[in-house]
Parts: C-alpha cells; sequence; structure tokens
C-alpha cells in the first residue's frame, strides 16, 4: 500500500445461513460462462443480473486471485467486490475487494434518543461518544441500546421512502427496512402497502415520553424501557416501597442513564416534599387557592374528569386490598341501599339521557386523530387501522447524490428514525485503536490467536447462550429443516453469534 504503510490480512469465516442450506442441500455450482483469468463458481439462488456478472468478472481478473472466485447462493452487489464472494489470493493482499454493503441515511434524517430530543445523524457522526437509541427486539419488545455515528460513503445514490404517516425518509436503495414481522428488505424493493415495524412516541400531560409496544400495543414509560433495557443495572427493591424512578434534573422526559435513579416512592415523595418546604411560594395561602381552583377547573373537563375517576378507582382497589374486611363491613348493604336509587334514576329522563349519551360517546384515537364511537370501538380501530403499524405509500428515485451516514447498534442491529420505523444498523465498520506500528512489531500472531479464542469459528461453539438467543421465536422450524439437522437446535444455540464456517472474510489490519 502506498504512503509507507503496511498492511496484514488474514481470513475468518463468517456464518451465512444461505450457505448452511447449500450444504445442506448439496446444490451443485455453476461455471460462469465468461471470459476472465480465474473461473467463477457460483452457487447464486438468484439469476445474477448484468452488473453482478460485471462486478464477478472484474475481481476474477486480478492476476493473483488463487484458483477460482466462489459465489454464495445469496450474493449481491457491492463495493468493491460482491456481498457473498470468496476470494482466495496467492502472495497479494487486496483490501479494497471485501464485498461492503452499508445502507446509509441523508444528514438531515433525525434519530429520537433517550435524552427526549431527536438529532439530525450527521450531528451524532459528529460525536465521540457513545449514545443512546431505540431499538427493537426479535421479539418485537422496544428496548433502549447504545449506538455510535459515523459518515459511510460519500455522493451516494439516494430513493424516498414515502411512509402512510406523512413522513419522508431519504435512503441509500440498499438500506433495510424492517418489517412488521420482523424481518428485512431493501428500501429499493419496498412495495406499496408493505408493513413496516413502527415506533409510535408521545409525552403525557406529567412530562413523561410514552412509547407505543409493538408487541402489545401499550404504552409504555421511557424511564422503564431504559430500566428494563439493562443500562441502570438490576432493578432495585425497596422495603415498603414500591421502586420509582427519579429524573435527578426533574426533565421527565430525559431518560439517559446518568439522569435517572431507582427510589422507594416513599423516599421520592419525601424528597419532592422537602424540596417544596424549602419554597415558601408552594406552602403560601396564594398558592393553595390556585391549586385548589385548578384541580377543580380540571376536573370539569372530560379529560379531568377521566382522571381523577382513575385516580379513585385505583385508590379504592387498593384499599379493597389492603383492608378487605373493612371493606366488606362497609359495602355489605350498599346493593339493599342502592337499588331503590339506581332503578329510579335509569328510568328517569336524565338517566335515560345519561345512557344514551354514554353509548354515543366518541373517543379520539391518539395514534392519527380519528374519532371512535365507544371504547370498544377505539380498541378495535386500534387494531385494525394500526395496532402499531406504518405502510409504504411509494418509493421514489431521485435524481441526485449526497454523503450519507449511519448507526452502529452492537446489540440490537437495529435503531429508530423519528419518521416512525425501525430500520438496519450498519454491520460493517473501521475501528481506529490507539497502537502505533512499532508497539505491535512481532505480535500480530498473538494479537490473531486472541481474536479466535475471544470469538468462536468454524465449529466452535460459545460457552454461555445469552437469554435473548433462546427466546427467538423461530427456533421451532427446525422441524421443517432437512433431518440431518432437526436435533441440532441447542447447537445452533450455542454457535448463533460466533463466525461459524461459512465465507471466508479478510480481516484487514493497516499499520501506519
Amino acid at each position: 500500500m502506498g504512503n509507507g504503510e503496511e498492511s496484514f490480512m488474514f481470513p475468518l469465516p463468517i456464518f451465512n445461513s444461505q450457505f448452511l442450506k447449500s450444504k445442506i442441500n448439496i446444490m451443485p455450482y455453476e461455471n460462469l460462462e465468461i471470459s476472465t483469468r480465474s473461473p467463477v463458481l457460483s452457487w447464486a439462488n438468484h439469476p445474477l443480473k448484468s452488473d453482478e456478472i460485471k462486478m464477478a468478472k472484474n475481481v476474477a481478473s486480478l492476476p493473483f486471485v488463487f484458483k477460482h472466485v466462489a459465489l454464495m447462493p445469496d450474493v449481491h452487489l457491492g463495493k468493491g467486490a460482491l456481498v457473498g464472494s470468496v476470494i482466495a489470493t496467492k502472495e497479494a493482499i487486496i483490501p479494497a475487494a471485501v464485498g461492503v454493503d452499508i445502507g446509509c441515511f441523508v444528514g438531515n434524517t433525525l434519530i429520537p434518543l433517550m435524552d427526549g430530543k431527536s438529532y439530525p445523524i450527521k450531528d451524532l457522526a459528529a460525536r465521540s461518544e457513545e449514545f443512546i437509541v431505540y431499538a427493537c427486539s426479535s421479539s418485537g419488545r422496544i428496548v433502549a441500546a447504545k449506538a455510535t455515528a459515523k459518515l459511510t460513503r460519500k455522493n451516494s445514490a439516494l430513493v424516498k421512502v414515502i411512509l402512510d404517516n406523512g413522513e419522508e425518509i431519504i435512503c441509500t436503495p440498499d438500506h433495510q427496512f424492517m418489517l412488521r414481522d420482523g424481518s428485512y428488505e431493501e428500501a429499493q424493493n419496498l412495495q406499496p402497502e408493505t408493513s413496516l415495524m413502527p415506533f409510535y412516541s408521545k409525552v403525557d400531560k406529567d412530562g413523561y415520553t410514552l412509547i407505543a409496544q409493538p408487541y402489545s400495543g401499550k404504552w409504555q414509560k421511557a424511564h422503564w424501557i431504559i430500566a428494563r433495557s439493562g443500562l441502570l443495572g438490576k432493578v432495585e427493591k425497596f422495603s415498603f416501597s414500591k421502586t420509582v424512578i427519579h429524573h435527578r434534573n426533574f426533565n421527565e422526559s430525559d431518560n439517559r442513564p446518568e439522569n435517572v435513579e431507582f427510589m422507594g416512592n416513599c423516599d421520592h415523595s419525601a424528597y419532592h416534599r422537602n424540596l417544596a418546604e424549602r419554597n415558601q411560594h408552594w406552602q403560601s395561602p396564594e398558592f393553595e387557592e390556585k391549586r385548589v381552583a385548578a384541580l377543580a377547573k380540571k376536573a370539569q373537563t372530560t379529560e379531568g374528569y377521566q382522571y381523577y375517576a382513575q385516580r379513585g378507582t385505583k385508590n379504592i382497589l387498593g384499599y379493597m386490598q389492603q383492608q378487605p374486611e373493612h371493606f366488606q363491613q362497609a359495602v355489605a348493604d350498599n346493593a339493599i341501599r342502592g337499588k331503590q336509587y339506581l332503578l329510579a334514576y335509569n328510568q328517569s329522563e336524565k338517566g335515560k339521557a345519561k345512557s344514551k349519551e354514554i353509548a354515543n360517546r366518541y373517543y379520539t384515537c391518539e395514534i392519527c386523530g380519528t374519532e371512535v364511537k365507544t371504547p370498544i370501538g377505539l380498541h378495535n380501530h386500534r387494531r385494525k387501522e394500526h395496532q402499531c403499524n406504518h405502510k409504504i405509500v411509494a418509493v421514489l428515485t431521485l435524481n441526485y447524490t449526497e454523503d450519507v451516514y449511519c448507526l452502529t447498534v452492537p446489540e440490537y442491529h437495529n435503531f429508530a428514525l423519528k419518521a416512525g420505523v425501525f430500520v438496519h444498523n450498519c454491520g460493517m465498520m473501521a475501528i481506529k485503536t490507539p497502537f502505533k506500528g512499532e508497539q505491535l512489531e512481532g505480535k500480530l500472531k498473538k494479537i490473531r490467536l486472541d481474536i479466535e479464542a475471544a470469538i468462536p469459528t468454524g465449529f466452535n461453539e460459545n460457552k454461555d447462550v445469552e437469554k435473548s438467543v433462546t427466546n427467538w421465536q423461530r427456533w421451532s422450524d427446525f422441524k421443517d429443516l432437512h433431518r440431518g439437522v432437526q436435533d441440532l437446535e441447542g447447537k445452533a444455540m450455542r454457535q448463533l453469534g460466533s463466525l461459524g464456517g461459512g465465507e471466508e472474510l479478510p480481516l484487514t489490519v493497516v499499520i501506519q
């Protein structure tokens, strides 16, 4: 390489599911009839396009290719070489021939973070530290995850993805979007009415950020999402108190790990009372008069009435559970005492009008704003029209290019866009280390051995299996596979996350 740099390369195998299937089914290869120095053997599971054949031909024409170039079943266009191609070389290092397929977004694409704000992806790429994004697990549960951002391509071709919520996303044609079933599809292949995994968020009346969980359709407070994701450590328990989460800066939408902490609800209430006592204004007769008037005014509104009714119901249910004997004594004669009044009310003009009003009451869908009659109608509307779902309206090819950026989310490999969908992250990256050439001289062999010791390769397995791996719901599909692998589910679990024994991925170390 130029500029006095030395590069060292050695192959590491990576697991490829299509390659495994080809091994199981013993699929024959096709010797492509193209004029090159070395033959091209193709196991591709689709007819190769002209640009794919051209890229394979270019690589196979290099004078140092050893024996042949192999194309795996899921081979497709990359940068420098086909992604899914295996290239053995003799007495040469060609890092430019690593197939790269990083899809990315233009710089003004907004990414929501756990601090309650959304930032252009270009600004995130300028940061040197990690940040916390929303990601989606394999079970459809939204979680919090650490991420980094970077510039990935310059002057890239673009498409515009238009969603049914009116949002527009500009990205590279090959960027993958998460579908409603958890699978992925490239932007250029998305069809109208295709359902995507959605990201809904809102701020409630108390200032807390709420996130709609796709797997259940229910809203969850973002500070509990970050807690359940393990970013605050183990959820603490407090004697005789309910565990709550306190926001140190009193900004209820700032859910960064450094801003939230576990507290017992009793200590939490005492802490806030102590703060209030420091400010005499909150204890003044004038403030109390305004507070009572504001509560009374709020109770006259539909939202306020529902709020106090829900809070009262919760308190009554708590009283019923904590003091059941006293409650039973208090309501022992309710049916007898109330029957005559209830019958009289229901038969009165006022009671009939109230029953009619309740039966014809409309409720607002918090997702799209549609007015729907009755709570049951609202529930059915959510399930039919949303159930946490977004659909594609159109995908348009753009006639200009831009620099593009992407995130890397090591644990979940996807992240949410402010536009309301989840997309795949970048899987390939260059990592700059603090080491200089003289520090590594004579140590490259040990570095390679350390990498191979830390990351299982070939037929080796992980010693421990992550819980998220065992929770994957597609393990049941093993019964549909070839008889020779039906009983290998446990082995597959232990090998998930390893480098397997499929394609050869060149690992290049550049020493300056």
